[in-house]
């Protein structure tokens, strides 16, 4: 891989020639080096800044002066991919250093301008910027489905001075969308112009299901052949033969978790059926491929690079890719961004350096949009990163990632300590912490008296990573205000235990059951049943933080979603906050406040609270973010907001539990709650966990399942190797870990199959561990293999018989079996045959298939022949049905002389 590496840096410099950057010795010089790596990052777009609520969908181009454009979309008022949207682009003359100011390309008023791809003219230096435009009150579900007030349609503007100044946009409409057309959309990301064929020359923009394209340097476009697949968010490269290779994101097939791959041999006019690489996996988000050299490089360089969140199911850990074969494979890949991160935009920089310019950060996928610049190098070598530093109390933000540096802990005023835990599964890397060494997985006690930061350090040969912990213990302890058990009804409901008077008064058939610990509350999700909370004045948090907590044991999901509790009054632009689990068993927090009226949410990912199981939920406000716990663990943060500009006090109605107030449809709880509880200020990510783990009691179950192996009939003995396999279930917390040991040896972390080849008795012993630290009495499973064949002798107290007078003469066989493993199962006589006739007279009182050594030979043979031999065979079996036979021989000779 290297050395293929060092070929491709030796010819750099012809490729900043084709490209036509101006190529520079000092430059070339530190690419060509042995292992000389580059990485920088840098927050371009940060949503909330700069007049805009969130930044999304990048782009980037470097012309052919070198200029670095990074297109964005600037979303004005929400995060909503509708709405009033424009178009915002920064330059950049210095490789990415530094950008010029913000400037906007297309500002459609209230409406949106989105997608941006472009794309430049070598021939005369124009670069073509193609969009969409839509009525901001229109969503992409209105518009597919014909209740909207327009379509999508596809625009054009292009700027002749490198980005400074863009044309009026032009409506495309016509000239590249059918006129049944709906919803369209272009790239977003970049497009190319053919370097190879009767085309050469000609601009292509990459758009759903086929590609926008023209031969006359821009002044008609039109519509490629359409694709066979269906999809979308394409891109779109040429390979060095002159074949168009598109690579999509998938519409349908999305179960396959991958991209889509479409083939053109004739520059576009037909595609071939869709294929699906399986390196390549995908969330189902947009993403980057471009050239590391032009199409018709001299030295037929056929190197690629490929960038998106390298998950099947989460949008995160941004990954970029190597292909060295025009994309037949992907043999080199790094993360880039292991947090959050979505949609992404690949460029060669002047100086032979990438660029990817991406969606991230450390709460969402669009806190922010970050420049990275990196070069071939930085892909070849070990970063000492640590998987996870985690900390016995306070709250850690950005949830930690190996590749962020600066982290705030937020800790209970009055602090003395802290136990940290570095993690890391390369055992080379060291660690230290404040300066002592630490053990990776071993918490270290830290004492925080005169300290304002941890610093955490792990090095691996010369790479070193430096963690900087900023410590804040001003955090206020949190306050339980409200807590329902639900073991505690007085005669108007339910008692808050606390004493702070939240009775909770029980509506429209809402009653306690029992339920998992003691009694629950049920309500039916059919008549209203719901339960107000009385003396709620100092519920009204405003801008101030609070937690909300409960198990919840649904009936049934059947609904958009089913409302936990609801605070406020329903309305849009009305103060409020309400949390629920939607029908495909997400957990939802939403959150609107004055004086702004804005909107603020925050899904989990589907699938985390099931029908007919306990689920512990949290909800946080914690100061700019909105944040859900299930189970304990963090599976959602909301984009940062202002928090002095969400307040949520309504003092018009009562906060409900299990009632949705916002809708006419009937969205309420269906099942069951238990130990809800309401607290003043945030909660740390380490008490939530507290109150998953402290009402499990529980040990996890584990079982032991043969699940290959061979063994005789209703014989415990194996006479083949074991294949078993372990389960463990824990219904409370979860399982933390599944060990065994085999024959009183160390014990080892299960991590699958166990494999057990050992002949005679094995003792496998195991047991598990929940995430509460109950851990299982210890269980043995008894495999007993034997897989060698007995020993086996036979011995006649005669060999041979005289005279041949046809007498019956008596045989008595010794017979020794061993066996040291399982033992001898049983013994049998075979056969005895012989020579002359059919071999099958000449005996008499043998009992066949059994034990017997006791028979009688007749003394007789053939007066012609050479004499009569018969053949006697036992057959001895093992407990494991392993089996030997032993042959022996008695004769009646031709005559005495020839014996």
């Amino acid at each position: 891989m290297v050395k293929k590496y060092v070929t491709i840096s030796i010819v750099m410099l012809m490729m900043f020639s084709l490209l036509g950057f101006d190529s520079r010795s000092e430059s070339h010089a530190e690419e060509t080096s042995e292992l000389n790596p580059y990485f920088q990052q840098q927050d371009l777009y940060i949503s909330g800044e700069e007049g805009y609520h969130t930044f999304r969908i990048p782009s980037i181009y470097t012309t052919q002066s070198g200029t670095l454009l990074a297109f964005a979309e600037g979303r004005k008022n929400s995060a909503s991919d509708t709405g009033n949207i424009d178009l915002v682009l920064k330059r950049s003359f210095d490789s990415g250093m530094t950008w010029e100011p913000l400037q906007v390309v297309c500002d459609a008023g209230e409406d949106t301008c989105g997608n941006p791809t472009v794309v430049q003219d070598e021939s005369n230096g124009r670069i073509w910027l193609f969009l969409t435009q839509n009525y901001g009150e229109d969503t992409i579900e209105e518009i597919n489905n014909g209740t909207s007030r327009g379509v999508r349609t596809i625009w054009s503007t292009y700027s002749d001075d490198d980005g400074e100044t863009w044309t009026e946009p032009v409506n495309r409409f016509e000239e590249v969308q059918h006129p049944d057309t709906r919803w369209d959309a272009t790239g977003p990301g970049i497009g190319i112009q053919l370097k190879h064929g009767p085309n050469k020359g000609r601009l292509v923009i990459p758009a759903i299901g086929r590609n926008i394209q023209s031969d006359d340097h821009g002044v008609t476009w039109y519509e490629s052949g359409r694709l066979i697949a269906d999809t979308n968010e394409p891109t779109i490269v040429e390979l060095t033969d002159g074949t168009l290779m598109r690579n999509d994101r998938l519409s349908s097939h999305k179960e396959l978790r991958t991209r889509a791959i479409s083939i053109s041999k004739d520059q576009g006019e037909t595609w071939s059926e869709a294929y699906y690489s399986p390196e390549l996996i995908d969330p189902i988000v947009e993403a980057s491929i471009i050239r590391y050299m032009s199409a018709d490089n001299e030295d037929g360089n056929q190197m690629l690079l490929f960038a998106n969140p390298a998950h099947t199911q989460l949008r995160e850990n941004m990954t970029v890719r190597i292909s060295y074969d025009d994309g037949t494979t992907w043999p080199v890949e790094k993360t880039v961004y292991r947090g959050h991160s979505a949609y992404s935009s690949l460029t060669m920089l002047p100086d032979g350096k990438i660029g990817l310019l991406f969606e991230g950060g450390e709460h969402s996928p669009y806190d922010k949009i970050m420049f990275a610049t990196f070069n071939l190098d930085w892909f070849f070598v070990e970063e000492a990163d640590l998987d996870n530093i985690s900390f016995s109390d306070g709250s850690i933000s950005p949830v930690f990632r190996g590749d962020i540096m600066d982290y705030r802990l937020s800790l209970y005023s009055g602090m003395e300590e802290v136990t940290v835990t570095p993690e890391t599964s390369d055992e080379r890397i060291n660690i230290t912490i404040n300066g002592e060494p630490a053990e990776a997985g071993v918490p270290k006690i830290v004492p925080l008296a005169g300290l304002n930061e941890i610093i955490i350090t792990s090095t691996l040969g010369d790479r070193v990573r430096e963690y900087k912990v900023e410590l804040d213990r001003t955090r206020p302890n949190p306050e339980l205000l409200l807590h329902w058990d639900f073991n505690q009804i007085q005669e108007d409901g339910i008692t808050d235990v606390t004493g702070n008077q939240h009775t909770g008064l029980l509506k429209n058939g809402a009653e306690v059951r029992p339920g998992l610990w003691g009694d629950s509350l049920y309500l039916d999700g059919s008549q209203r049943s719901h339960v107000e909370i009385t003396n709620e004045e100092d519920l009204h948090f405003g801008t101030e933080n609070f937690t909300f907590s409960t198990w919840v044991n649904p009936d049934r999901l059947f609904q958009q979603r089913h409302i936990l509790m609801w605070y406020g009054t329903p309305g849009k632009e009305v103060p409020q906050w309400w949390m629920s689990v939607e029908k495909n068993g997400a957990v939802r927090m939403n959150m609107n406040g004055l004086p702004r009226a804005r909107e603020v949410g925050v899904a989990t990912p589907a699938g985390l609270v099931k029908p007919g199981e306990w689920t512990h939920i949290t909800g946080v406000r914690d100061g700019g973010n909105l944040k859900i716990y299930v189970n304990g663990e963090l599976r959602a943060t909301s984009v940062q907001f202002d928090a002095a500009s969400m307040d949520v006090t309504n003092t018009d109605a009562p906060p409900l539990i299990g009632f949705d107030k916002g809708g006419p449809a009937n969205r309420d709880w269906s099942g069951y709650m238990e130990d809800l509880r309401i607290y003043k200020y945030a909660l740390d990510p380490s008490d939530i966990r507290k109150l998953y783990l402290n009402l499990d009691d529980r040990s996890p179950v584990t079982n032991a399942e043969v699940t290959a192996g061979n063994r005789h009939d209703g014989s415990e003995w194996y006479h083949t190797d074991v294949i078993v396999k372990l389960s463990a279930t824990d219904n409370h917390s979860g399982v933390d870990r599944t060990e065994y040991r085999l024959n009183g040896g160390v014990w080892i972390e299960y991590a699958g199959a166990i494999s057990i080849s050992e002949e005679g008795v094995n003792q496998l012993e195991y047991r598990s561990r929940d995430v509460a630290g109950n851990t299982e009495e210890i269980k043995t499973k008894v495999i007993k293999i034997d897989k060698a064949t007995p020993t086996l002798s036979v011995t006649p107290d005669k060999t041979e018989i005289w005279p041949p007078n046809n007498k019956w003469v008596p045989i008595e066989i010794e017979i020794d079996a061993k066996d040291d493993t399982s033992g001898i199962a049983s013994i049998a006589l075979v056969s005895i045959t012989h020579n002359e006739g059919d071999g099958q007279n000449g005996v008499k009182e043998a009992e066949f298939g059994t034990a017997d050594t006791t028979f009688l030979l007749q003394s007789t043979r053939n007066g012609k022949g050479n004499g009569r031999v018969y053949t006697i065979v036992y057959e001895a079996t093992d407990a494991a049905g392993n089996k030997t036979t032993s042959t022996t021989y008695v004769t009646v000779p031709h005559d005495q002389g020839k014996h």
